[in-house]
């Protein structure tokens, strides 16, 4: 480019026409004849204003000669939902962008609790702590719809958070009869929708105790939970201690080191008569702590954390404090929970760490005698010193350890007494009857002595046939192979089991939990194969597995 060349200013033409006076913006001075631009290097333009008015409501460009014609607006439609809809919204006015509001999500809850809709779309929804206030019209109206017929008894499938909102509405007691009557369609929807919708089982069950402690309902929670089977849905410390909880030996299993319900014996169609022996046996260790002025949960609980600040329903939508009159609630596990000036406090125990291998004990002792009052061929030990350390409350509150087994035993003998005992039960009018006829025909056949006739004595030597039968022996000795029979039997694991055995290894439990079962199991495995093969068992079980010392040859040449 070159940088000496130099530019000048052309003079535009003056303008044709301009806008009349009095239209628009004030006129301008008429333009003179002389150019616009001299032989200036700037020159400054003014621009009119592009629109102006030239009648009341009407706007025109300059330039145009013609204007758009305003429209007429005619009435507005009212939709009776959707001002239904705003007159609930304007609840928000103090905070209209408020999230998570539950004195407001109340407030709209109660103004909505009466309605009804019937709409024939559907739009989903997802939203965490779902919300009135953040739904949109058809959300709202798909929603409606549901709890429309979910309270006409259909319960259809539907998104996740409006199921979440309805529970919140029962959590507050929105359009319920009673709080007896929101538990019951509390549970109706989990019922319902728990199939669809797994995630509802970690809601619902810490949600319906808090509704048992924040309502007062006519029944105790442990009634409930056992009325429903939801013992598994609760921590099974909360359960342990009720002295009428339906099958507490469930209860205990949840708690307890010793899985029994992976034991031969139970699995063996003793189940009902393990559970109805253990009951006798959490009788008798109440009666126990008792006479020792103590309960049983003090030989699991450590101390009571008192006086911290509780909230009921976490994780909901839930404003508290609805005009709840102050009270106190026991609940089981010896829960404590208090209500006092608008604030709720609670008293929660602290258990001890080793109470699982108690518990264990505690019912492998009732298994393991009652094996023996059965006369169940495999025979299982409860080692105490496996729970020597669970033992320490016991002696702190007084209890030697072999007191307690003492009990087990002497109550699973008892048990086992009183079940397997027959009543004798007399009539004394048949009784009497009988003995009528029978004293009738007694004097039918007495014979006179000079009419008796006379028998001939037997010879010696002619009759052969012996007064009672001969006992027949029966030959107990095994069969050839019987021995190679059992080495195919067993497997890999109860082989190395019985190699171990055979050279004095006392740590094969390790070699148990190694290959993943339980030693009293893998000795019942032994044992029961050999029974089955040979006729009998070649190993009992202590605190390890050992072998009999007559088989003791026949499974080292199986083993070798």
């Amino acid at each position: 480019m070159d940088d000496n060349k130099k530019y000048t200013a052309s003079s535009i033409p003056p303008r044709d026409a301009r806008p009349a006076q009095g239209i628009g913006s004030p006129a301008k001075p008429g333009p003179s004849s002389a150019p616009l631009f001299t032989n200036t290097e700037f020159a400054e333009i003014e621009y009119e204003s592009a629109i102006h008015k030239s009648t009341p409501g009407e706007t025109q460009r300059c330039g145009t000669t013609s204007a758009p014609q305003a429209q007429s607006i005619g009435p507005r439609t009212i939709d009776p939902i959707r001002e239904t809809f705003y007159s609930m919204r304007s609840l928000a006015s103090g905070t209209p962008l408020a999230r998570n509001d539950a004195g407001l999500f109340y407030k709209q809850a109660k103004f909505m609790e009466d309605f009804s809709d019937e709409f024939y779309g559907f739009a989903k929804f997802s939203m965490y702590y779902p919300y009135y206030q953040h739904m949109g019209y058809e959300q709202l109206r798909t929603y409606f719809t549901w709890r429309t017929n979910v309270r006409r008894g259909n319960i259809y499938p539907t998104s996740l958070s409006y199921v979440f909102l309805y529970m919140y509405e029962l959590l507050s007691n929105i359009g319920v009869n009673s709080p007896a009557d929101g538990l019951d369609k509390l549970m109706t929807i989990w019922r319902a929708c728990r199939d669809n919708e797994p995630s509802l089982d970690q809601y619902l069950p810490p949600w319906l105790k808090d509704y048992h402690i924040y309502y007062e309902l006519p029944y105790p929670f442990a009634d409930f939970v056992n009325e429903h089977h939801l013992q598994n849905h609760y921590p099974p410390e909360l359960f342990l201690f009720e002295p009428g909880t339906e099958n507490a030996l469930t209860a205990w299993n949840n708690l307890s080191s010793y899985d029994v319900t992976k034991s031969k014996f139970y699995a063996a169609g003793n189940e009902s008569l393990l559970k109805d022996c253990f009951s006798a046996v959490l009788r008798s260790i109440h009666k126990l702590c008792t006479n020792h002025n103590i309960r049983v949960e003090d030989l699991f609980i450590y101390g009571v954390s008192k006086g911290t600040p509780w909230y009921p329903f976490q994780r909901a939508l839930f404003m508290h404090g609805l005009g709840q009159p102050d009270r106190q609630v026991n609940m089981p596990g010896r829960e404590f929970y208090s209500y006092n000036d608008n604030r709720w406090f609670a008293n929660i125990p602290i258990y001890y760490s080793d109470r699982k291998e108690l518990a264990g004990y505690i019912i492998k002792k009732t298994e393991a005698c009652l094996r023996r009052a059965v006369g169940y061929r495999f025979k299982i030990t409860a080692d105490p010193g496996a729970a020597s350390q669970s033992f320490q409350p016991l002696k702190s509150l007084g209890i030697p350890p072999a007191t307690l087994s003492g009990v087990i035993e002497k109550t699973v003998a008892d048990f086992h007494r009183d079940s397997t005992r027959t009543v004798v039960v007399v009539d004394h009018d048949t009784l009497a009857r009988i003995r009528k006829e029978s004293l009738g025909t007694q004097d039918k056949l007495i014979v006179p002595e000079d009419d008796a006739p006379h028998t001939l004595a037997a010879a010696p030597g002619e009759c052969n046939m012996p007064a009672f039968p001969q006992p027949q022996t029966e030959s107990h000795g095994p069969v050839p192979d019987v021995w190679a029979a059992l080495k195919d039997a067993l497997n890999a694991a109860e082989r190395d089991a019985l190699s171990l055995a055979l050279r004095g290894d006392t740590n094969i439990k390790a070699f148990a939990d190694k290959h993943g079962v339980m030693l009293e199991v893998l000795a019942d495995n032994i044992n029961e194969k050999a029974a089955d093969i040979i006729g009998d068992n070649i190993v009992t079980l202590d605190e390890t597995i050992t072998i009999y010392d007559d088989y003791r040859e026949n499974v080292a040449e199986i083993v070798g």
